[in-house]
């Protein structure tokens, strides 16, 4: 896949067909991998085998005009792809939706017109996307919600990745049990790995740059997971921390709990977008 549009850098050979002069590519179909697999672009790679770095550490070749080791062909790239590999490992983004980019969404065709509410819920991610940069953007989390199989995750998960690859943002996905406050509670145990460490992973969550979190509103209403809940989004309020959480369930819903303060924080913090659409294409992904 050509991702020369997501890419800010060029480090491969200007008119490559295959990575658009990127230098890295994206390989959709590797044995024994759901997402796809990263990877030097063959018109950089393709001089490693006749280099003097021969594609290794630390990628520099001794030029003899300027009696100096200089950066190989592949330096640039290489760096680059390990930069890439450590922002998306870091991301924890399910493999389903792993390199997964706006123009991975089909948006109806001749036959099937796109439902509306799918459509203001995509304007809204490609403008969060591109004006990203820009000095005059106010950036805004959103609180998306709808049935099974309405695109939620995936959308949430594009601008993960679209933030990631275009800007190298730190970014973060999470379910909100499993991922952040069963994590929590196993700090309580004392046979658990992460015994003792529940500031460590509550401040991950507070301090990255954009977080995802999945499944809102499945938790139990209980006192102990809304001060959790609440400490996060309003230390993430506090901070200017973008938040995109996604739910079966309307904002509305969050009045009656936690005596509403989860709710006021939501209400200020994200834009709440429904989406009604049954389904959508996606090239080559199953989604939820």
């Amino acid at each position: 896949m050509n991702l020369s549009d997501v890419f800010s850098f060029r480090h491969g050979v200007t008119d490559c067909p295959y990575c658009g002069g990127a230098g890295i590519v994206l390989d959709e179909n590797v044995r024994g991998s759901r997402s796809g697999l990263l990877s030097l672009c063959h018109c950089i790679a393709g001089d490693c085998d006749s280099c003097p770095a021969r594609g290794e550490a630390p990628y520099l070749i001794y030029d003899e005009e300027q009696d100096m080791q200089i950066p190989c062909l592949c330096q640039g790239a290489r760096f680059e792809l390990m930069r890439l590999e450590k922002l998306v490992a870091a991301a924890a983004i399910p493999p389903r939706y792993r390199f997964k980019f706006l123009q991975s969404i089909e948006i109806g065709d001749k036959d099937n017109d796109p439902e509306l509410s799918f459509l203001i819920a995509h304007d809204w991610a490609s403008e969060l996307v591109h004006l990203w940069k820009n000095p005059n953007f106010v950036p805004r989390g959103f609180y998306l919600w709808g049935g099974t199989g309405s695109g939620k995750t995936l959308l949430a998960c594009v601008i993960l990745n679209e933030l990631i690859f275009r800007y190298g943002v730190n970014c973060k996905y999470a379910k909100i049990n499993k991922d952040f406050l069963d994590a929590i509670r196993n700090t309580y145990q004392k046979e658990s790995e992460t015994h003792g460490k529940e500031v460590l992973i509550t401040k991950e969550f507070m301090d990255v740059d954009v977080l995802v979190i999945d499944d809102f509103g499945v938790q139990k209403d209980s006192d102990f997971n809304n001060q959790k809940l609440y400490d996060l989004i309003d230390t993430r309020y506090e901070n200017e921390k973008i938040t995109l959480l996604t739910s079966n369930h309307p904002l509305e819903e969050w009045k009656a709990r936690g005596e509403g303060r989860l709710y006021s924080r939501l209400r200020e913090m994200t834009k709440e977008i429904q989406l009604k659409c049954p389904d959508y294409r996606l090239k080559g992904v199953v989604h939820s």
